[in-house]
C-alpha cells in the first residue's frame, strides 16, 4: 500500500488536521537531552503532535500497532514497517515518559520506517477510544461520553456507564477483556456493587477528571495509574490528592494500567490496517 493513500485514511479516521491543544511540548522538552528528533520528524507534526511523524518507505510492506513506541520495539521492525502508536513518547511507569534514542531516529531514516501517532483523537475517537472499548468489553450500560482532551473534534476521553457486576465481578471481567499479561487491583472497596461506572482509560487518576465523573453519577473509578509507581513528584502529587478526593466521595477505586487500558484500540487498528490489505500485528511491550 502506498504511504500517502494510508496516511491519508488515518488522517481522516481520526480527523488529524482538526485536531487542536494536545501539546506535547513541555513533556518533549522535559525527556529529550537535544532536541534531535526535530532533524526527523515531518514538517507540521510539531505543534499538532498527532499523525504521521516520521515518513519511510513509499511502500509500506506492513503495519504494527503498539501503545508506547520505544527504541526496543523499533528495534524489531522490518524495513518498510508503518508503526502505529497511541502515544508519541515511550512510557515506563517508574520513571515516566522516556524519549526516543538518537539511534531510533536514524534507524528508521535507514530502514523507510514511518512512525504515526493518535493521542487525543484515538481517546476521544467514537469506536476505538480505550475508554469505550474497555466500558464494552465489560459490558457496561447506556455509556455516556464526556470529557474532552482536545479541540477541534468531538467526543470524550471518559466513557460512564451502568454495571450489573459486583466490585469483584468487574475486576474478573476486566481481567478476563485485557488479558493475563495485565494487572488488575481493586485498591477500595466501599461497596459491594460496582453500579455506576467510570471508565477513564491511561493516565486518568486527576481530581478533574474524577469531578466530572462524580456529576455524572460515579460509584465506581476505573482507570490506568491510580496505583502509579513513577517516581515524578507532579504526577505522585496528582495521584495523591485523586486518592484524597475518591476515599472522600466514597468511591470504588479499581486500576488496570495505563498500558492495560490502552492495548484494546491497538488490536482493533491491527484489524483496521488488514482491513485494508496489510499485514498487521500488535508488538506487545507492557508489563515485565
Amino acid at each position: 500500500m502506498k504511504l500517502a493513500e494510508l496516511v491519508a485514511e488515518l488522517d481522516a479516521y481520526f480527523r488529524i488536521p482538526d485536531v487542536r491543544d494536545d501539546d506535547w511540548s513541555e513533556a518533549f522538552d522535559r525527556v529529550y537531552p537535544a532536541p534531535y528528533w526535530r532533524e526527523y520528524v515531518v514538517s507540521g507534526w510539531e505543534g499538532c503532535w498527532n499523525g504521521l511523524a516520521v515518513r519511510g518507505a513509499e511502500d509500506v510492506e506492513r503495519a504494527v500497532t503498539c501503545v508506547f513506541p520505544s527504541d526496543r520495539i523499533v528495534e524489531t521492525l522490518a524495513p518498510a514497517t508503518f508503526l502505529f502508536a497511541e502515544h508519541p513518547l515511550d512510557f515506563a511507569d517508574e520513571h515516566g515518559f522516556l524519549p526516543l534514542s538518537l539511534e531510533t531516529y536514524e534507524a528508521m531514516r535507514e530502514n523507510g520506517i514511518s512512525f504515526y501517532n493518535a493521542h487525543a483523537p484515538l481517546d476521544m475517537h467514537p469506536d476505538v477510544s480505550p475508554s469505550r472499548l474497555c466500558a464494552e468489553g465489560v459490558g457496561l450500560e447506556v455509556l455516556e461520553e464526556y470529557f474532552p482532551i482536545c479541540q477541534g473534534i468531538p467526543g470524550g476521553a471518559a466513557i460512564i456507564g451502568q454495571s450489573r457486576l459486583s466490585v469483584e465481578g468487574l475486576a474478573d471481567a476486566l481481567r478476563s477483556y485485557l488479558g493475563p499479561e495485565i494487572k488488575v487491583h481493586v485498591l477500595t472497596r466501599p461497596r459491594a456493587e460496582a453500579g455506576r461506572v467510570a471508565m477513564v482509560a491511561g493516565g486518568g487518576a486527576t481530581v478533574e477528571l474524577l469531578e466530572a465523573s462524580l456529576e455524572r453519577g460515579c460509584q465506581t473509578y476505573v482507570t490506568g495509574n491510580a496505583a502509579t509507581t513513577c517516581r515524578l513528584d507532579f504526577v505522585q502529587e496528582q495521584v495523591r490528592a485523586f486518592r484524597e478526593r475518591a476515599d472522600a466521595a466514597g468511591v470504588t477505586l479499581i486500576d488496570a494500567m495505563h498500558y492495560g487500558m490502552e492495548k484494546p484500540p491497538q488490536l482493533a487498528m491491527v484489524e483496521w490496517f488488514r482491513a485494508r490489505g496489510l499485514k498487521a500485528a500488535f508488538e506487545p511491550d507492557g508489563p515485565k
